[in-house]
C-alpha cells in the first residue's frame, strides 16, 4: 500500500498504520497466552507466521516516516513551528511525530521478535503441558505481561498517556516475578535441561516483551509533553550524596 502525497495525509496514514501495528502486537501476544495456557502448538505456529505482517508494517512505517522527515523540515517554518521554544509540548508537530514513530515502530517490531522466541520455544516440546495454566507465578506472568502491553497499545491508539505510572508499577512487577522463577529454575531438580532451556527463554522473554512496551510508553509521553523520562530512576540513583551545600 502506497502512502499518500502531502504532509497531513501522510501524517494521518503514519498514525493509522502505527495503530494497525500496535493492534496487531497486542494480538500476537493474546496468541502467545493461549498458546502456552493450553499447550496449543498449532496456535503458536500461527503466531509465528502472523510475524510476517508486523515486519512490513514496520519497513512501511519506517519508510513513510523518513519521507515525513523530510517534508516536515522544508514546511515546518510555514507552519510557524520555528516560534516555539524547544521545551514546549509539540505534540502536533510533523517533526516530531515522525522520529517518534520511528522509536515506537521500532519498538513494538522488537516486542514481536520476543513473542516469536518464546512461541519457538515452546514449539521445542519440552515445557510441561500444564505450566502456564496451574502454576500461580506462571499465570501471572502472562497477566501482567498482557497488562503492560495492553496499556502500552491503548496510549497509543487512544492517544494517552496518562498510564504510564502504572504500566512502570506493572513491568517492576514483571521483573520481580521473573527472577523468583529464575531463581526457582536453578534449585528445581524435577526439571531437565531442555525443559530448564526453553522456560528460560519464555520467561526472559516476556520479561523484555515488558520492557520494550514500556519504552513504548516513555516515547508517548515525550511525545505528549516534550520530557524524555528514559533512564530517569538511574539519573536519579546517580545524583552526588553527602552534604555539599557549602559548596
Amino acid at each position: 500500500m502506497n502512502p499518500p502525497s502531502g504532509l497531513h495525509s501522510r501524517y494521518q496514514f503514519l498514525k493509522q498504520n502505527l495503530a494497525n501495528m500496535a493492534e496487531l502486537t497486542l494480538e500476537q501476544v493474546l496468541m502467545l497466552s493461549d498458546a502456552l495456557e493450553r499447550s496449543d502448538f498449532e496456535r503458536a505456529q500461527a503466531l509465528i507466521q502472523r510475524d510476517d505482517l508486523i515486519d512490513e508494517l514496520e519497513k512501511e512505517n519506517d519508510n513513510i516516516s523518513q519521507m515525513a522527515i523530510l517534508e516536515a523540515v522544508v514546511t515546518r517554518r510555514e507552519m510557524g513551528m520555528e516560534a516555539f521554544a524547544p521545551e514546549t509540548v509539540l505534540k502536533k508537530d510533523p517533526l516530531r511525530f515522525a522520529l517518534s514513530a520511528i522509536r515506537i515502530t521500532r519498538n513494538l517490531e522488537r516486542l514481536c521478535d520476543n513473542v516469536v522466541n518464546a512461541a519457538r520455544a515452546f514449539l521445542n516440546g519440552h515445557v510441561p503441558a500444564d505450566l502456564f495454566q496451574t502454576d500461580e507465578s506462571f499465570r501471572l506472568i502472562l497477566s501482567r505481561v498482557i497488562t503492560i502491553v495492553g496499556m502500552a497499545v491503548e496510549s497509543l491508539v487512544e492517544e494517552k498517556d496518562r498510564f504510564f505510572g502504572s504500566i512502570r508499577a506493572v513491568d517492576e512487577e514483571l521483573d520481580r516475578r521473573c527472577k523468583e522463577i529464575f531463581n526457582w529454575l536453578i534449585t528445581e531438580e524435577s526439571i531437565n535441561r531442555a525443559a530448564f532451556a526453553d522456560i528460560y527463554r519464555i520467561v526472559l522473554s516476556l520479561e523484555r516483551v515488558g520492557d520494550l512496551a514500556v519504552n513504548v510508553a516513555e516515547e508517548l509521553v515525550r511525545l505528549s509533553t516534550g520530557q524524555d523520562i528514559r533512564h530517569r530512576d538511574n539519573l536519579l540513583n546517580q545524583q552526588p550524596t553527602g552534604d555539599h551545600r557549602g559548596e
